[in-house]
């Protein structure tokens, strides 16, 4: 990789941390990209030579963490067992992913409450998840009833996001073991168990 190169990474990697650091702090709706270009030690029209909206600074880091998500889901599939037990040590891995990327979770839920492309991307590849899934269908009889635990997957995904988010983003905190122990049983369910 030449200086050049380095060094625009480099930039690009610093607008999207302090971007997220702004819309923990302040927000994303009261955050501007004239705050984010000032808070990185850049110029506005530096900023605009990487990204020309809000939405592409969060979808930049979020296509950063895709393989690790997309990952995190198969390995929920590769399960040997989908009993609760199983389903509490997957929902452990998840439960850190979490907590490693809470301002990169938490930007992406106020990013999908006001943007509608970032919202449409990230329910993509929800989706996506969801039809790469195997084993959860694979005693299906029906191309109706595979839809129906595809949508079913889903809705516990959504669930998860949003139960992690009051967890380890808001550090609502209370109940957690109970908490986690009911969703291990949730997806456990989902996959027959």
């Amino acid at each position: 990789m030449s200086d050049r190169t380095a060094r625009s990474a480099a930039t690009r990697r610093r607008f999207v941390d302090v971007a997220l650091r702004l819309f923990r702090e302040k927000g994303y709706a009261q955050t501007s990209m004239t705050q984010i270009a000032q808070a990185a030690g850049g110029s506005r029209a530096n900023l605009y030579l990487y990204f020309n909206s809000k939405p592409q600074l969060v979808l930049s880091r979020m296509r950063e963490l895709e393989p690790e998500v997309v990952e995190l889901y198969a390995a929920l599939d590769a399960l040997p067992d989908h009993g609760p037990e199983a389903m509490r040590g997957w929902i452990d891995r998840a439960r850190g992913m979490w907590r490693r990327y809470g301002a990169e979770f938490e930007a992406l839920t106020q990013a999908t409450s006001a943007e509608p492309d970032v919202l449409e991307d990230w329910l993509g590849l929800l989706r996506r998840l969801c039809r790469e899934q195997v084993v959860l269908y694979r005693d299906c009889a029906s191309e109706g009833e595979r839809l129906d635990r595809e949508a079913h997957l889903l809705v516990l995904m959504m669930s998860l996001e949003h139960t992690f988010h009051l967890l380890y983003v808001r550090g609502r905190v209370e109940q957690e073991e109970r908490i986690l122990a009911a969703l291990a049983v949730q997806w456990a369910r989902l996959y027959g168990r």
